[in-house]
């Protein structure tokens, strides 16, 4: 911009230079043409003075000639005295009517000339007298006398004449000295005025010249950038000359295209071709108006690139003026594809997010009614401001009207229990200054006067301005803390009564076991000694009391197994599920044996659990599956393990939590799905017991281990087809 003002003032100076200069020029011919001219008049009038004195002395001297001549006649009546008489009257009317023309601008003179024309005339009336009266002798005298004075008057009055001519002269001849001295000086001064305008023209100019190469170099600079900038900024540079409809295209509008730089002629018709069918007639319409309106409004239209590919252009364009006067609509073509297509993501993400804020207002309303359902309130602290909003619930929490007064922690501490608070201000001091968020119980006095039990939540959060600000809720946990006292009392009580069973249990157990001995030892005499001696009837009863007796050893032994799986009693460490499978199917290779029974076991992995309760387990499972196997299949056992999510497994929940998953299918006898809960029940049995041997404590001992490691068991039976137990346990416990 300094460098268009410099050039515009630079232009001025050398107009205006230029001007003065061909000013000055035209003045100084016009004064030196003028002083020339007053040179010359004053050259002709110094002339004319010289010429008048001339012919006044010329005019004397004919006078002269004709009084001599005129005298020697009468002397010596000789007539060839009257010769110069004779001729000497049209000389001194030549040299009058001359002296005339060359006074006729000087009144004075004329007016000498015309008395100095009477007096020749009186002159010469003498010179006719004396001619006429020659014989007058006597008079003679008289008429030389007469003669002479006319002679004297004539004299008297050119003398005059004379002297005013001198005067003229010397008057003229001063004025001419004066213009022959300034007319010089003058037009020498304007051209040395016009030489000085001229060389400061000629250093502008030369500056100019300086700025101007370095202008153009710039522009050469100006020039590239502007490329450079074409192509990183995909768009092209297009000019209509409006007088002679002449188009130009840049390089980039080419390659935009997708063609090389001038490789079509830049014509509105060959540029048309380009455009998208669709929007043919619109550009059309708006090229139209460029030719007609001189004014190109910013639009948006399709092309189709050499290549085929569709992209979206936005043409807009400004009037200029050159210096020629001509119009000039100069405008820039931008290919806009990738802008159009993150408008129209903008255009959906808007549309997205006016659904989410419908959704928004929604879950705002939903929350305000879960707040009150729920019997909680939420609330935010802004450590920045130090500032609390709270909820309108929590208001209603404390008994108040919603937003009833400033949430500010000093309001808020009037509700709190004396005896609490110390605990609530210690955790908003906790909060306060060292981001502590921890969860606290604490007591409120309500505007009613009750006492209610709340608990606070809370969560750092940092805002998308970068500022830190607490999340949290406060929630009305009266009813919870009162179900907790009698749960705690009912725990207490059920606790006392669990112990109390066990060591029943335990002491049963033991105490059954005494007698059950000794009988299974006078049995087993009587076998010895006595069992020949028996009736057939008796050896009945004999084989009766034998069964009984096994299978009451066999349920103290299940008792007591399942007084043992008491998850208070046992440490979680690492289990190694391969070293438990090889330690199980050890212990029951008697089984497997005899049964023929065939295991498929995967490379299984390490968990958290309790050791004993886990090798329980997997022998309570294999056995069941012996125990119910077909009777003319050999049992199949196979276990499958993977690691599987929560809310992917129909157990009951719908988190992300990690399970070990390990399936038991055997092929036996299965069961009626419709009892599937009932298995895992103590002392349940869905066959008879002299069909299949069991006491119906195995699986409930599964069931309570599994329950001990927070885990779900689950059975899924087919009558004749087999049994699936399958089993989850939570990775981390």
């Amino acid at each position: 911009m300094i460098g268009i003002l410099n050039t515009f003032k630079s232009r001025t100076f050398l107009n205006i230079a230029f001007v003065i200069s061909l000013a000055s020029i035209f003045f100084t011919a016009s004064i030196t043409y003028k002083h020339i001219e007053e040179l010359n008049k004053s050259s002709e009038l110094v002339m004319k003075s010289y010429e008048v004195k001339i012919n006044l002395e010329r005019l004397m001297s004919e006078l002269k000639d004709a009084e001599t001549g005129f005298r020697g006649y009468l002397l010596y009546k000789d007539k060839a005295f009257l010769e110069p008489y004779n001729s000497s009257r049209e000389n001194v009317d030549k040299a009058f009517l001359r002296i005339k023309r060359l006074t006729k601008d000087n009144q004075t003179q004329q007016k000498n000339l015309h008395e100095l024309y009477r007096l020749i005339a009186i002159r010469y009336s003498y010179f006719d007298e004396d001619r006429e009266d020659e014989t007058k002798y006597k008079y003679q005298k008289y008429y030389v006398y007469n003669s002479k004075k006319a002679m004297d008057d004539v004299r008297k009055k050119t003398d005059e004449m004379g002297k005013l001519e001198d005067y003229l002269l010397l008057k003229r001849e001063q004025y001419f000295k004066d213009t022959s001295f300034y007319t010089p000086f003058y037009a020498l001064l304007i051209i040395l005025i016009t030489l000085f305008l001229i060389v400061i023209a000629y250093i502008r100019i030369n500056r100019d010249l300086l700025r101007l190469r370095k202008s153009n170099n710039r522009l050469l600079v100006i020039n590239e950038s502007q490329k450079l900038a074409e192509i990183i900024g995909k768009f092209g540079i297009w000019e209509i000359n409006l007088e002679t409809k002449k188009y130009t295209f840049s390089d980039n509008l080419y390659r935009i295209l997708g063609y090389e730089p001038q490789e079509f002629e830049p014509t509105l018709e060959d540029f048309l071709k380009n455009i998208h069918p669709d929007d043919l007639e619109y550009v059309k319409e708006k090229s139209a108006k460029i030719l007609e309106q001189k004014e190109l409004p910013s639009y948006t239209y399709r092309v189709i690139k050499k290549n085929g590919d569709i992209r979206f252009f936005h043409a807009s364009g400004i009037m200029i003026q050159n210096n020629f006067g001509q119009n000039i609509l100069v405008g820039t073509t931008q290919d806009i594809t990738e802008q159009q297509e993150y408008t129209e993501k903008i255009k959906k993400t808007n549309e997205e997010l006016f659904e989410n804020n419908k959704q928004l207002k929604i879950y705002e309303e939903s929350s305000k009614q879960a707040e009150i359902l729920g019997n909680y309130a939420s609330w935010t602290f802004n450590y920045e401001k130090e500032q609390f909003t709270y909820s309108d619930n929590k208001f209603r929490l404390l008994g108040c009207k919603p937003q009833s007064f400033e949430p500010t922690i000093e309001n808020f501490v009037e509700f709190v229990h004396p005896d609490d608070k110390p605990i609530f201000l210690e955790g908003y001091n906790n909060i306060l200054k060292k981001e502590n968020l921890e969860t606290i119980n604490y007591r409120v006095i309500r505007k009613d006067g009750k006492v209610r039990y709340f608990r606070k939540n809370a969560k750092l959060f940092i805002d998308s301005h970068g500022n830190k600000n607490v999340i949290g809720t406060t929630q009305d946990i009266t009813d919870d803390v009162v179900k907790t006292i009698d749960l705690k009392q009912k725990n207490l009580e059920l606790e006392r009564s669990n112990k109390e069973l066990i060591e029943f249990n335990y002491a049963a157990s033991h105490d059954l076991q005494e007698p059950l001995r000794k009988i299974q030892t006078f049995i087993s005499r009587i076998n010895d000694s006595e069992i020949e001696n028996l009736s057939e009837k008796g050896k009945e009863f004999m084989e009766r009391i034998v069964n009984a007796a096994t299978r009451m050893r066999i349920l103290i032994d299940d008792l007591l197994q399942y007084s043992r799986t008491n998850k208070s009693d046992a440490l979680f460490e690492s289990v190694d599920l391969n070293e438990i499978l090889s330690n199980v199917t050890q212990d029951l290779s008697e089984s497997i044996s005899e049964s023929k029974t065939v295991i498929t076991i995967p490379n299984l992995p390490k968990i958290k659990a309790i050791p004993f309760q886990i090798q329980q387990l997997f022998i309570n499972l294999i056995s069941n599956s012996i125990k119910y196997k077909k009777p003319t299949k050999n049992p199949i056992i196979n276990i499958e393990y993977s690691k599987v999510k929560a809310k992917n497994e129909n157990i009951g929940d719908e988190t992300n939590t990690q399970y070990h998953k390990i399936v038991v299918t055997d092929n036996g006898i299965g069961f009626d799905q419709e009892h599937a809960e009932k298995i895992f029940l103590l002392f349940n049995r869905l066959h008879g017991k002299t069909d299949y041997p069991g006491t119906g404590v195995g699986l409930a001992i599964c069931k309570k281990i599994i329950s001990n490691h927070n885990g779900y068991i689950q059975a899924i039976g087919e009558v004749d087809k087999g049994t699936s137990i399958i089993i989850h346990i939570p990775v981390d416990l």
